[in-house]
């Protein structure tokens, strides 16, 4: 048998590191990050304790990547030509990539937003959320004016109460509403706010 390479060794230790991460994920989501220890963790995961902390220090670095990784991933389609100017077909593109990432690992983001739910981890997710965040909301901010919005600000919660609302009930309903045509009534629901923006500022 040859020796691994040094390609192969790095395939091994991102397996191992999502490993981890997904258990802790399962683990705190069920049990409380609090209430969940390393151990546990390294135990689920069937690895030793010690090869954990080769791939994290602490169980708050495992947190801290979980968060990170959930919000890139959600934000991973968000203007995709990265000119920081968000057009109507990229805001759909981004609304449709996120319900695909939804469909197709619904245990997963349950898990997750069952994380971010928990008081001491939502403290911190709130703060991490608004600093990423930002770039994002004001890409989004100047889209709504540049389609018309007389109240760009106001609209912007309308528009992110949509679509997290949308989302959290598919993940603790998913029963009530097909997920496709929540994904169609949204994007229907943004494409007439815009319209009526248009439409408001012709007027004037």
């Amino acid at each position: 048998m040859s020796p691994r390479t040094s390609k192969q060794f790095d395939r091994i230790r991102q397996e191992k590191k999502e490993l981890i991460m997904e258990t802790a994920l399962e683990l705190f989501a069920e049990n409380g990050y609090h209430a969940t220890s390393i151990s546990q963790i390294a135990k689920k995961a069937g690895i030793s304790k010690g090869l954990t902390y080769n791939y994290f220090e602490s169980k708050k670095e495992i947190l801290d990547k979980l968060i990170t990784h959930g919000f890139d991933s959600i934000f991973e389609s968000f203007d995709l030509n990265h000119d920081s100017v968000l057009t109507e077909e990229e805001f759909i593109h981004f609304i449709r990539e996120n319900f695909r990432l939804l469909r197709e690992n619904l245990k997963h983001w349950k898990l997750f937003f069952s994380l971010l739910l928990q008081p001491s981890v939502s403290d911190n997710f709130s703060k991490d959320y608004a600093e990423k965040g930002a770039p994002m909301f004001q890409m989004l901010f100047s889209f709504l004016k540049s389609q018309g919005s007389i109240d760009p600000e106001g609209d912007l919660m309308v528009l992110s109460a949509m679509l997290e609302g949308a989302f959290l009930y598919l993940i603790v309903a998913p029963e009530v509403f097909p997920m496709k045509i929540m994904e169609e009534k949204v994007i229907n629901s943004i494409s007439r706010l815009i319209s009526t923006e248009n439409n408001s500022t012709s007027k004037l």
